[in-house]
């Protein structure tokens, strides 16, 4: 069937062609045409038709070929049936007339569509088919854009929620790491406050029991200034002593054992490490420090700096005293004292810097950090 544009007059073989021809031009409305019609434009065709070499047929196909796919979105309009029936049925108008006169009166009642046809009855394609684009078509792609952009919509907005959901799980985790430090960090803080009570209470419990001896021999409680004296000069005395024989033992080839200071000294581990069996990183942190402190002072005991330690310093009371281990310094012979700034400060006498003890308690302190069942037993 031959489609005849209405507006410019121009015959097409085919739907596809007359689509094409709306496409450019704008025109929407077509008919079908007769033989004179087609005669006509075939003549003005040829007349203004320009050569096409082979190797251009390809093309012209392709084109031939995407132009019927857009033809096939022109369809007769739609109009009320009823009114489409009594025109045709009842009142003996033609079909393509009647849907003419209908479509574009947008009639509402007979009256008006035959108003139409009267003033258009002259019209050479009054009886031809009325084809115009098919807004069903374009609903159906307006609808498929719409459901294609809130689908990318959804999409984004679940990206939204999978990184902020993220981001939550994220400071979550922070949160309950930061609580579980804060919880050791009291959790150590109570410990080593319990085991400074208890070294208080062991304070109070010889000095009561030196009073009482005292009461028993009819002496004051409190030593007197010379009594104190006496027993600082026994006490250098026996320190002394001890280096002398240590030192004599030394050069004699002898290496003797202080054993009974080991065994207090890895009592004092062996408690940390039981203590804090679930921290195992700071039970390793502070004997790791430990060892660090008798090396240095192992190396070079004339040192002073070596030999003492800040009570109120962060790193000290970070990697060692967390986990109770200055009373482990204690034992080993260094003493709580006062500087004179009124830091509280940790010291090991000159003459406390035993070179065998030293050597023996970082032998300790090794096996202690390599042996994973060190104190288990």
């Amino acid at each position: 069937m031959k489609i005849k544009c209405g507006q410019c007059g121009e015959v097409f073989a085919d739907i596809a062609r007359a689509k094409s021809h709306g496409a450019t031009t704008g025109h929407d409305s077509f008919e079908a045409a007769n033989d004179d019609d087609a005669t006509a434009t075939a003549t003005a065709h040829a007349t203004n038709a320009t050569p096409v070499d082979g190797d251009a047929a390809p093309d012209a196909v392709k084109e031939d070929a995407t132009t019927r796919d857009e033809a096939s979105t022109l369809k007769e309009p739609s109009v009320r049936e009823d009114l489409l029936q009594e025109l045709t049925e009842l009142m003996g108008f033609g079909r393509n007339k009647a849907v003419r006169a209908l479509y574009y009166s947008k009639a509402d009642s007979a009256e008006r569509a035959i108003d139409w046809i009267e003033r258009h009855e002259d019209d050479a394609d009054v009886n031809e088919p009325l084809l115009v684009e098919d807004e069903g078509l374009k609903a159906r792609e307006v609808k498929t854009a719409e459901r294609l952009l809130e689908e990318k919509e959804m999409e984004r907005l679940r990206e939204q929620e999978r990184i902020r959901s993220g981001k939550e799980l994220l400071e979550a985790k922070k949160l309950e790491d930061d609580l579980s430090l804060k919880r050791n960090a009291e959790q150590r803080a109570a410990e080593k406050a319990e085991m400074d009570r208890a070294r208080a209470a062991i304070r109070v419990k010889i000095d009561e029991d030196r009073r009482e001896r005292r009461r028993k021999l009819g002496l004051p409680e409190e030593l007197s200034p010379e009594e104190m004296e006496e027993e600082r000069q026994r006490e250098e005395a026996r320190a002394q002593a001890a280096q002398e024989e240590i030192a004599r033992k030394a050069a004699a080839g002898m290496y003797v054992k202080p054993v009974s200071k080991l065994e207090n000294l890895r009592k004092h581990l062996v408690d940390i490490k039981k203590a804090f069996a679930e921290d195992a990183d700071a039970v390793t942190t502070c004997f790791k420090t430990l060892l660090t402190y008798l090396g240095n002072i192992a190396r070079d005991p004339s040192e002073e700096k070596y030999r003492s330690i800040k009570l109120s310093n962060a790193a000290f009371q970070k990697r060692v005293a967390a986990v109770g281990g200055e009373i482990y310094l204690l034992e080993f012979g260094f003493v709580e004292t006062v500087d004179d700034a009124g830091e509280k400060r940790l010291v090991l006498p000159r003459d406390g810097a035993d070179p065998v003890l030293l050597r023996t308690a970082g032998e300790e302190l090794h096996g202690a950090i390599e042996n994973p069942f060190f104190g288990a037993l």
